[in-house]
């Protein structure tokens, strides 16, 4: 079992997202400033949480990982073996996780970071993924976990600001995903996976992404409006930027049907778009 093989099934990438969503809601919380010692636990406890997840969610999909292409690397490293090892691994790490958060943090930071562990392995892999097109909308509460973690960690309660961020990653969710998925239909179509653009018109699909980005958009805005939502007074310029940039990327894709490869690059950038909004609201701390 080698370092590289580690990260390769942990899946590193969506690791780093989660915590910079925690570091976002960390962040963003009074007096963050003072307390910025728990955020050494809190990324460590996270990190070990969200690649414990990630381990079990390659376990459990090994038979359809084999059939797509993005995925089918991950069958040299799991097979009946060094599944098992993996498997003990990340549970490790969960528990290290667990235990982490308790001692150092406190217990409610710790229970989101368990739901969103719970929230990814139970709810979206196990139970979602393969029985409805619905799958990656509802399970993308997962990443909101995070952000509530940030903000409990100093807190030890919740607000209005955690529970915006949080459901801007729930927003942000689908845009996402429906865009490597249109790129990836074949694929998730030859896994039996009811991902939404797999059993849907590439066009129709497309409108679904741009229905969901158009309300993605309008979802930054409301700080505008609410001034119980404290993300500071960079959130609005990086927001709005990043919004005509995405939109245009979508509209884009959708005009290049049935061209897939720009879905992949609004998909690439949906990732530059979410990390731009979330370090935005970091000014607020320094």
């Amino acid at each position: 079992m080698r370092f590289k093989d580690i990260l390769n099934i942990s899946k590193a990438e969506i690791t780093f997202l989660v915590i910079i969503v925690a570091i976002t809601g960390f962040l963003s919380a009074p007096s963050a400033a003072s307390k910025a010692v728990l955020l050494v636990p809190l990324v460590i406890a996270g990190s070990l949480a969200s690649m414990s997840a990630a381990i079990f969610n390659n376990i459990y999909d090994r038979d359809i990982d084999s059939k797509m292409k993005r995925t089918a690397s991950r069958r040299y490293y799991l097979d009946d073996q060094s599944s098992r090892k993996f498997f003990g691994l990340a549970a490790i790490m969960l528990v290290l996780s667990t235990f982490i958060g308790v001692i150092t943090i406190n217990y409610l930071a710790t229970l989101f970071i368990l739901l969103g562990f719970c929230s990814y392995v139970f709810l979206y892999t196990a139970f979602l993924k393969r029985r409805t097109s619905w799958n990656i909308v509802i399970g993308g509460i997962a990443g909101s976990f995070p952000a509530m973690a940030g903000w409990a960690a100093v807190t030890g309660g919740v607000s209005w600001t955690a529970l915006y961020i949080a459901l801007l990653v729930f927003m942000w969710t689908p845009t996402h995903f429906w865009s490597l998925a249109i790129g990836l239909k074949d694929d998730y179509a030859s896994a039996g996976v009811p991902m939404l653009p797999s059993i849907v018109k590439e066009e129709k699909a497309s409108m679904f992404v741009i229905i969901n980005t158009v309300v993605l958009i309008i979802y930054t805005l409301l700080p505008l409006f609410f001034r119980q939502i404290g993300v500071g007074i960079l959130f609005i310029p990086a927001a709005v930027v990043m919004d005509a940039i995405m939109i245009a990327l979508i509209l884009k894709a959708h005009r290049k049907l049935p061209d897939r490869k720009w879905f992949r690059q609004a998909f690439h950038f949906s990732n530059v778009y979410l990390l731009a909004i979330l370090i935005s609201v970091w000014w607020i701390a320094l």
